[in-house]
């Protein structure tokens, strides 16, 4: 191995340049970090973590635990995903990120307990962790908790404005509370934004009908179908809505 700083070639093993005294361990972390950033940027994931289990065993860091937990769980292994962020969150100063991470591999694991109470963690640590409170809602939503949910996208809506699918899973929590109006609003905004999203305008037919606005709701329905003509469940409501129409006119 030659020496970055006095050009001396060393022999392989050597912790020290013979010449110099440079520490030759620190020339091979970088070259192993670079070749794990290579591989991870071209998607081979794999044998990215192979490079970053190496340069671990030189530098047990936590933000290298905190890495490998990501990558593991971008490889679905969520059992070694949770052993290195359960590491990182001894060793990482970065908490928040390390209690984030935990969260998406619980809620993977369908733990959604687990994966509320790290969300909840993080935000704790840093309230502005936008995409905590995201998942939070999601999370909450998914446990049945649903004041809690709209009240979190609610906060997330008025913390970051632009980060229009906060709409679109207020107007589901909305809708599964029974608040046709709220529901509507919200999925009103997801179109200002989104004019092509063919599932708002779903959401909207749904609303519609329930309120009682046969004409909105056909309008919707008709434009989701139009925006996705494999949209089977648009296609029934309008086909049923039609015909009701037709029948009573």
């Amino acid at each position: 191995m030659k020496c970055p700083r006095c050009k001396t070639e060393n022999l392989e093993g050597n912790k020290f340049c013979i010449e110099c005294g440079n520490d030759l361990r620190m020339s091979g972390v970088q070259s192993i970090l670079t070749r794990a950033w290579e591989l991870e940027l071209k998607g081979s994931y794999r044998e990215a973590t192979e490079e970053f289990e190496t340069l671990l065993e030189l530098m047990p860091r936590g933000d290298i635990h905190l890495h490998l937990g990501n990558l593991y769980y971008r490889l679905a292994k969520l059992r070694e995903a949770i052993y290195h962020l359960e590491r990182a969150l001894v060793l990482c100063s970065n908490k928040a990120d390390v209690h984030y991470s935990l969260g998406l591999v619980y809620y993977q694991e369908a733990k959604i307990d687990k994966a509320v109470e790290e969300f909840k963690k993080t935000l704790e640590l840093n309230p502005n962790y936008h995409t905590a409170l995201y998942m939070l809602g999601i999370a909450c939503y998914h446990q049945g908790k649903l004041d809690e949910a709209c009240e979190v996208y609610k906060r997330l809506i008025e913390a970051h404005p632009n980060f229009i699918i906060a709409y679109y899973h207020l107007g589901v929590a909305c809708a599964a509370k029974g608040l046709t109006n709220e529901t509507i609003e919200a999925f009103k905004k997801v179109l200002e934004t989104n004019p092509d999203d063919a599932r708002a305008y779903y959401h909207l037919g749904i609303a519609y009908d329930k309120k009682g606005d046969l004409d909105a709701s056909i309008a919707a329905f008709r434009q989701a179908v139009e925006l996705d003509p494999e949209d089977v469940r648009s296609k029934e409501n309008l086909k049923a809505l039609e015909n009701m129409r037709t029948k009573f006119s």
